[in-house]
């Protein structure tokens, strides 16, 4: 299994840009995972709609094959990403991509989400952004790039 790191401070577009490569990427299924880290048996997910991609954890349906996209770092959502692939697993869902989102610096005890990642993944590509400061930043060439650099990378991977 390979994996993107998109490492930003709070509010620097992390979730933002993690929808924005995921609609890039045209999935032919959206799923939100509710993920139960007390009882992993319990989680489940739901359809949903690439649009919804913000601060929280889906899975999307490229060319047949399943990418965990952790949207909302794994800090914010108080779950270590190995709970995530654990989950996955307990549900039978064959991730063959994880795409996740971290802040800069994690502060929250027993959280190293890049070591996780990488005793579960390799990791091909860690991308450190920041906010773009611009009304429309949707045009910028900075953000352009950004997004097409980390669509190209999973496409590329999967």
């Amino acid at each position: 299994m390979k994996s993107i790191l998109i490492i930003g401070a709070s509010n620097a577009g992390k979730s933002t840009t993690m929808r924005e490569v995921c609609k890039k990427l045209s999935p032919s299924k959206v799923y939100r995972l509710y993920a139960n880290k007390n009882n992993l048996e319990k989680s489940r997910i739901e359809l949903s709609d690439v649009k919804k991609i913000f601060n929280d954890t889906f899975i999307i349906e490229i060319d047949g094959k399943f990418v965990l996209v952790v949207a909302g770092a794994p800090t914010e959502q108080k779950i270590k990403i190995t709970i995530l692939i654990e989950i996955c697993i307990e549900l039978k869902i064959n991730i063959s991509f994880i795409l996740v989102s971290m802040r800069s610096f994690e502060r929250s005890k027993n959280f190293d989400t890049p070591n996780e990642l990488k005793k579960k993944s390799e990791i091909v590509l860690t991308e450190k952004i920041h906010i773009i400061k611009d009304e429309k930043f949707e045009d910028n060439i900075e953000w352009n790039k950004r997004i097409n650099k980390i669509a190209d990378t999973l496409k590329s991977n999967i």
